[in-house]
This record gives structure tokens, C-alpha cells and sequence, in this order.
């Protein structure tokens, strides 16, 4: 009779956790079997016990990181925070298992030999679930008369909201820290600014939520970054523009109307 291991879940653990840790210094490619089965103190029987090959292992690893992950997925709503997109990028990026798991994700999908990976299949798949999760956090704020007459609108500030928290994490894993404050904020001004312009069109009121964001976007703009704000030599947060000045608002005048003279471009009502 087949001998199983003592502890199967117990082992199964050790593996993932031992690849987690590993494949968050070394990435997936410089991340090898040896090392997880060093790390995680198995045998290479116990380890092909559990998991078919590398592939698998890593497939695994996204799944468990997601059930780690899914009451983040499922509480995606913007609720009352006054920047909605940075409470996503913070629920990820605060809890390190969170973090580590978006970090492979987004790492892994640059990477084309992999595109036909198990993994990637579970990294989309895990990308589908947080995007329905944020589309239905915005269809529940987006009046009724404005999603009969752009049904789509939803589902692109989900896919704006997404792009945003993503390009902040690649920019962390590329080592280059960018005010992210700045950043998220703005995502949700044009977010807001999208479904003001919707609600004018149909004629409908603009909520609340989407009015008092939509014209924060002035005083974003015009606002120091934080490494301006620190002087020179300082570091206040990883200010891409290395302390460049800003541009004026009359550099983004676009046609709409918007507090403090500043326009989105091309936006033009």
C-alpha cells in the first residue's frame, strides 16, 4: 500500500509558504524546486506528492493567496472614503500576503513565456473576480437613468480603477516609489468627473459622492507634491517628476467646468 505523508496539510503549507517567501526575493524564474524543498525542509517525494511540477506548485500559490485575499475581493466597495482607489491599492499593499500575492501577479504577467501558464490562468482568473467585484462596487453608486443609457460605464471605471492600482504596484516592484496619494486621488476625481458628464447628459442629479470628488481635481493639480514640499535634497514619497514644477491649469484646460479654472482635456461638454 502507498505510504502518504503523516501530516499532508501540515506539509502542503510548508511547501507554499516556502515558495511565497522565496519567489517574493528571487521571483518565479530565479525561484527553483531545490530551494522550495530546502526551505520547507521535504523531501522531493513529499513535494511531487502534492504538487505535479513547478507550474502547479505556483497555480496553487495564487489560489491559496486569493482565499488569504477574498474579503478584500468581496468588500471592494468605495463606501464613504473620499479616495476609493487608494482604499484598494492600501488593502493590498498593507497586508503583506495581499502584497505579495499582487506583486507576483503583476510580475508574472509581464513575463510572455508564461502567458500559457497554469499560473496565469489563475492569475486571470483572479483579475476577472477583483474586476466584476469592482464594477459592482460602482454600478451600486451610478444613478439607474444613467446605466440605462451607458450601460458600459461601471466596468470602465472599473477597468480605470484597476489600471491605477496596478501601475502602482508595478512601480513598487520596479523599486520607484510614486506619490500614490496623488495618483489614486486623481484616478477618483476623473472617475467622478465621468459620471458627473453621464448625469448631465441624461439630465439626472449627480450623486453626492461623485459631485464632492469630482471637483477636488483643481487643488489636486495646483498642489505641491510631497518631495516639493520637503525642499530640495529631501525625499517626500518618491515624486516622479523629481521635483518639477507642475503644470499651470491653463496647460489642462479642456472645456468643462470645473473649480479653480482647471479642466479635464478633452472632456468638453
Amino acid at each position: 500500500m502507498a505510504r502518504t505523508p503523516a501530516d499532508p496539510r501540515s506539509t502542503r503549507q510548508r511547501i507554499l509558504a516556502a515558495a511565497s517567501r522565496i519567489s517574493a526575493e528571487r521571483g518565479y524564474k530565479g525561484t527553483t524546486l531545490a530551494m522550495i524543498q530546502k526551505e520547507a525542509g521535504v523531501h522531493p517525494g513529499s513535494f511531487y506528492w502534492h504538487f505535479e511540477d513547478k507550474d502547479a506548485l505556483f497555480a496553487a500559490l495564487v489560489r491559496h493567496g486569493y482565499e488569504e485575499s477574498r474579503p478584500m475581493v468581496d468588500h471592494l466597495g468605495p463606501g464613504d472614503a473620499p479616495n476609493p482607489v487608494k482604499v484598494v491599492l492600501d488593502s493590498i499593499v498593507e497586508n503583506p500576503a495581499r502584497h505579495g500575492l499582487w506583486r507576483f501577479n503583476v510580475q508574472l504577467m509581464l513575463d510572455a513565456d508564461m502567458q500559457d501558464s497554469k499560473t496565469a490562468q489563475e492569475i486571470r482568473t483572479l483579475r476577472e473576480i477583483t474586476q466584476r467585484a469592482l464594477t459592482g462596487a460602482w454600478l451600486d453608486l451610478v444613478p439607474a437613468r444613467v446605466l440605462a443609457e451607458v450601460p458600459e460605464l461601471p466596468g470602465r471605471m472599473a477597468d480605470f480603477s484597476l489600471a491605477t492600482v496596478e501601475g502602482c504596484l508595478l512601480s513598487r516592484v520596479a523599486g520607484t516609489q510614486r506619490d500614490e496619494e496623488f495618483i489614486t486621488a486623481v484616478a477618483t476625481a476623473v472617475m467622478a468627473r465621468m459620471v458627473t458628464l453621464a448625469c448631465e447628459e441624461v439630465g439626472e442629479p449627480v450623486p453626492t459622492f461623485f459631485s464632492e470628488r469630482a471637483g477636488g481635481i483643481g487643488s489636486l493639480v495646483l498642489a505641491p507634491s510631497p518631495a516639493r514640499a520637503a525642499g530640495p535634497g529631501r525625499s517626500g514619497g518618491g515624486d516622479p517628476s523629481g521635483g518639477a514644477e507642475l503644470p499651470a491649469a491653463a496647460d489642462l484646460s479642456g472645456g468643462t467646468n470645473l473649480p479653480d479654472g482647471v479642466d479635464l482635456p478633452g472632456a468638453a461638454t
